[in-house]
């Protein structure tokens, strides 16, 4: 483990089925390092914890992952490169540069949904005056 390994882990996107089920739409599998890498130590899920929500939230956010509205789970147990960042984690307590990576990924991905957007919003205004 070094601090390029990426940490592939699977999200698997859910739906609501009939009689409150979950049925499973997709699964993604999303190098979450930068995620991992600006979390503090001491904020780390554990290996087994299938309860690591803010990944997926976090990545939605990076555009790693699509925008997702419905349950979702963050198969971290299922990542085989996990146990070893966070062994490699103990003696890396903090990443020199995650943090600042972090939020220049969170920057590209805002500038990416405005330039998006517009778009949309220019296409939607041409067809209204061809009207």
């Amino acid at each position: 483990m070094d601090e390029h390994t990426p940490i592939d882990v699977p999200i698997r996107l859910e739906e609501w089925g009939r009689h409150d089920c979950i049925n499973e739409v997709d699964t993604i599998v999303v190098d979450v390092r930068p995620i991992l890498d600006a979390t503090d130590y001491g904020y780390l899920p554990a290996p087994d914890d299938w309860t690591a929500d803010f990944i997926a939230e976090e990545a939605q956010r990076l555009g790693l992952l699509r925008l997702w509205d419905g349950p979702f789970t963050v198969e971290l147990p299922e990542c085989g490169e996990y146990p070893a960042y966070i062994e490699w984690r103990g003696t890396h307590r903090v990443v020199e540069g995650a943090k600042e990576r972090f939020r220049a990924l969170a920057r590209d991905e805002i500038l990416s949904r405005i330039e998006r957007t517009q778009a949309e919003l220019d296409r939607l205004v041409a067809e209204y005056k061809a009207v």
